[in-house]
């Protein structure tokens, strides 16, 4: 004859679920913020060099003029994951949503890792053909993404690169691309459209139109195997192998 709640009305219904974490972690708008903030560290990088060279009236084959400016390119990669950090504090986004966690299987690795030797293998073929088919000289399609041959190699040089290159390269990239930029657009307009969106950008801002094709390809792939794997982890390793690998070819060229 007691009820917990007044007569005639039917009862509370009970508190929606709470959204599982790393569910629609970003915006889109976040992604047009880090995009923003990353352009903004670039232009700053691009500007202090620029003045510091005609200040100074250096050239960067200059050893300190090229170890500073390989600071700046080392600055500039950690910067990409900075961006990301600082937006996922203010957003209160956790380094779990972000898929940081450890993968339950690092097959995925090798997956992403064949899958880009592929992809360069496969654009560099076809190029080649293009070339003996056609008679035209496709030489700027296929220089790749190679350090400069007026650039001194000096030892600060070399380990500031391949600190870059190997290290922060690979975390800060990944971060940027897969878990801010493929996240953000894959969560409004559907996985295809954020690898495809991911994997252009990844392509666009290393500044080489040898490599748009097959990096833009990369992107796309290291995209999916981020989603299929389900941390970011793998596509960072297979990310610092790739690049490692090349690292080391360009110091055994040179050495010899």
């Amino acid at each position: 004859m007691f009820h917990d709640e007044p007569l005639g009305l039917p009862p509370a219904p009970p508190p929606p679920p709470a959204p599982p974490e790393g569910a629609r972690p970003w915006r889109v708008r976040d992604v047009a913020y880090g995009t923003a903030l990353a352009g903004l560290g670039f232009l700053l990088v691009l500007g202090l060099s620029v003045v510091f060279i005609l200040r100074g009236d250096y050239h960067r084959t200059d050893p300190t003029v090229a170890f500073l400016l390989t600071l700046g390119t080392l600055g500039m990669e950690a910067w990409l994951g900075a961006v990301v950090l600082i937006l996922a504090r203010a957003r209160g986004i956790s380094l779990r949503a972000l898929r940081l966690d450890l993968p339950q299987q690092w097959s995925w690795v090798p997956v992403a890792l064949f899958s880009a030797y592929g992809c360069v293998l496969g654009y560099a073929g076809a190029v080649f053909l293009v070339e003996r088919v056609s008679g035209l000289d496709l030489s700027g399609f296929r220089a790749g993404n190679q350090i400069p041959d007026d650039l001194p190699r000096t030892a600060a040089i070399w380990v500031a690169l391949g600190l870059a290159v190997v290290v922060v390269a690979p975390l800060s990239e990944e971060l940027f691309f897969r878990a801010l930029v493929y996240r953000g657009i894959a969560d409004r307009f559907g996985p295809a459209a954020g690898m495809l969106v991911s994997g252009v950008a990844f392509a666009l801002v290393h500044f080489n139109v040898s490599v748009v094709v097959p990096f833009a390809l990369i992107g796309i792939v290291f995209a999916w195997v981020y989603r299929a794997s389900g941390s970011l982890w793998t596509t960072i390793a297979a990310h610092a192998i790739f690049n490692g690998v090349s690292f080391v070819a360009t110091v055994y060229g040179v050495a010899q």
